[in-house]
């Protein structure tokens, strides 16, 4: 398995563009970011997640099987997570009208796997 094509990149105190939102959502991210999960990490995030639901099913999941922090995947919906759980009103809906659809297509791609713990996000229970 190759490792992920290089995601934008953010220097310090920057926020990684992401079409759709408002100035007011950015800066709510930029918030997040620099409390949680470092600078660019959820435009990163959103590129990534894009990338990875659009590539081909048989590469679809593997690269979180194989256990390698820099190749998973469905790290990128994890960080999606931690912003849209901290994000408040109309910057969560701003942000999850970027996600949502993404989300589509991989549930639309993948299948509930009932051998995987429940306590565990819905993204990793999929196979």
């Amino acid at each position: 398995m190759g490792r992920k094509p290089p995601a934008p990149r953010a220097h310090r105190g920057e926020t990684v563009a992401i079409d759709g939102l408002s100035a007011a959502t950015i800066r709510e991210i930029r918030a997040i970011e620099r409390s949680h999960v470092g600078a660019g990490a959820v435009g990163r995030a959103v590129a990534g997640w894009r990338r990875a639901v659009h590539q081909p099913r048989a590469r679809l999941l593997t690269s979180a099987a194989a256990d390698c922090p820099c190749c998973d995947d469905l790290d990128d919906r994890d960080v999606l997570d931690q912003a849209l759980l901290r994000l408040t009103g109309r910057a969560r809906r701003e942000l999850a009208a970027v996600v949502d659809p993404l989300d589509e297509i991989f549930l639309s791609r993948t299948h509930h796997d009932p051998a995987t713990p429940p306590e565990w996000p819905w993204w990793r229970r999929r196979t």
